[in-house]
């Protein structure tokens, strides 16, 4: 009980990153699902693969939680076999709470409204290109468990020797992308000729990922390479 004590006072900052961040993510995540101009790659996966059930299969049950959480879950088996180290099961910390947050502000806040008039669509999605990348910055800041991509992302740098981490970051981005078009398709092609919620916006957010959480992180004075 005494360490714990002693651990909670000495990483309250730690603490206070990670759950701030969390927080910001599952916000972020729906803000730019309301904008329906698109969402991050995984994030169109998450949503697309809800509303396959939802909408096709007519399981209404199924939460955009649930399907982050379960994708999220299968990517870090896949990584766990690879590494055969079983630290990495404290990456379900994450997964979780991720899962958490985007269910917590879809039923308090959100309710799956979509912005229909464009002038609303362009704030809430720039809003949202902004706000995610800061969630995913304040994380990474906090030194807790990553992210199950962000191990998915090093175990193809070793698998394909990469030279450069950009190229294979922007591969897994192409791969959730082409996930969540596949289910976008089953789902929204022969009701609206859409893909869901990949659009335009989601390989704009793909591109400018990168630049913006490296603002974040000179501003956090975060070295990217820790």
């Amino acid at each position: 009980m005494l360490k714990l004590k002693y651990y909670l006072t000495n990483k309250r900052s730690n603490i206070a990153f990670y759950i701030s961040g969390i927080l910001i993510l599952g916000f972020a995540v729906n803000l730019m699902k309301a904008s329906t101009l698109g969402n991050g790659a995984w994030d169109t996966v998450t949503i697309n693969i809800r509303d396959f059930f939802n909408m096709e299969l007519g399981v209404e049950w199924v939460t955009m939680g649930m399907v982050s959480f379960t994708v999220s879950f299968i990517i870090m088996v896949i990584i766990i076999s690879y590494r055969k180290k079983i630290r990495y099961l404290f990456m379900l910390l994450p997964v979780f709470l991720v899962a958490f947050s985007i269910d917590f502000w879809n039923f308090v806040l959100f309710l799956d409204r979509e912005a229909s008039q464009l002038p609303y669509q362009i704030i809430f999605y720039v809003a949202g290109i902004f706000i995610l990348p800061l969630g995913l910055t304040l994380v990474v800041k906090s030194k807790f468990p990553a992210f199950v991509f962000d191990e998915l992302m090093l175990m193809f740098v070793k698998i394909t020797k990469a030279k450069k981490i950009t190229y294979v970051r922007l591969g897994i981005e192409l791969l959730g992308i082409s996930i969540g078009a596949i289910f976008g398709y089953l789902t929204y092609y022969h009701i609206d000729q859409s893909f869901g919620a990949v659009d335009i916006g989601s390989f704009i957010f793909t591109i400018v990922l990168s630049p913006i959480m490296a603002f974040y992180y000179k501003i956090l004075s975060i070295n990217s390479e820790s």
